[in-house]
């Protein structure tokens, strides 16, 4: 995937620059609000959102734990699944030496951010002064707080932008310009290799939302559905295949991926011929049971045949049981 960061100053124009890069991009903005209504998703009140924002004085300090690992983890499982523009929330540190990333800086001198904030706000200069004073120390005191880090460090950025003679649609084409000179997206192509190399297998799989396969050919094929950006479910559903006396479900059969944009569930088997008849019973009851149910079956060659087509790394030439 690929990830654009973008940290600003307030009258920077960099809200304006960041709204305008997704909608030329066509990648999904994650600022403050997205975050809200993500950490609403999860079940947080609204006092617990409120204090996740990055402007919000020192009222994340009451729970570091609470604030930063729920962030990374929302950003990192919608990175798994989308190209991003992540405005604020240390997304320059969240993917810090990530190949597929480009992290942009917005900065604009204080006389030129005064007259927009007066012009945003409807406030005389004397408060937007103020305004500027308290956004910057906010900014910089979260980064320097969950990351340890000065947020105006160029170093930390590979692109760094002064608004004072450009607009933030001029700003925008500039960043455009260096997300193809960077590849983002051919670099990008492997998030969770490098998720995984840099926070462990495990982690990584937590912060994802990637879940435990029961056998490696569900995560080859999960890898194949992913590079081609087929939205899958794993294991979404039983259906019920045989009931005792008193109605109690004795037999049952779940599929390992349902695709709901083609409404179909998947059912991957590499066990030996001899191996898959009890599966084929069950599959020709769920056919019964449940006519309008559309599965489709992958047996071993099959499914080794479908995985070197599409370039798997791991296709094993001698079948493993599942």
């Amino acid at each position: 995937m690929a990830i654009i960061t973008i940290s600003r100053q307030l009258g920077s124009g960099g809200d304006e620059a960041a709204k305008l890069l997704a909608k030329e991009t066509g990648f999904t903005l994650v600022d403050k609000a997205r975050i809200e209504t993500l950490a609403g998703e999860q079940g947080l009140s609204g006092p617990e959102v409120d204090q996740m924002a990055e402007d919000a004085g020192r009222a994340w300090a009451t729970n570091r734990v609470v604030h930063v690992d729920l962030v990374q983890e929302l950003i990192l499982n919608l990175a798994s699944e989308e190209d991003l523009i992540i405005l604020g929330h240390g997304g320059q540190f969240i993917f810090r030496g990530f190949p597929g990333s480009l992290h942009v800086r917005i900065i604009a001198n204080r006389p030129i951010r005064i007259r927009r904030v007066v012009e945003a706000f409807q406030v005389d200069e004397a408060e937007a002064s103020r305004l500027l004073e308290r956004s910057d120390a906010d900014r910089g005191a979260y980064i320097r707080y969950h990351y340890g880090e000065d947020v105006e460090e160029p170093s930390h950025y590979d692109l760094v932008i002064r608004t004072d003679a450009i607009s933030p649609a001029e700003a925008a084409h500039l960043i455009i310009q260096a997300s193809e000179v960077m590849e983002l997206k051919v670099k990008g192509k492997d998030l969770q290799g490098w998720l995984e190399g840099t926070w462990g297998r495990e982690e990584a799989r937590r912060l994802t939302g990637i879940p435990a396969f029961a056998h490696p050919s569900e995560e080859e094929f999960a890898r194949v559905l992913d590079f081609y950006r087929i939205r899958w479910v794993y294991e979404p559903r039983a259906f019920a295949l045989a009931w005792d006396k008193e109605g109690r479900i004795t037999e049952a059969f779940t599929p390992d991926f349902y695709l709901p944009d083609l409404d179909l569930y998947i059912e991957l088997t590499t066990l030996k011929q001899d191996l898959v008849t009890e599966k084929n019973r069950k599959i020709r009851r769920l056919k019964e049971l449940y006519p309008e149910v559309k599965l489709k079956v992958f047996y071993g060659r099959d499914f080794r045949s479908l995985l070197t087509k599409y370039g798997s790394s791991e296709v094993k030439k001698k079948e493993d049981p599942k």
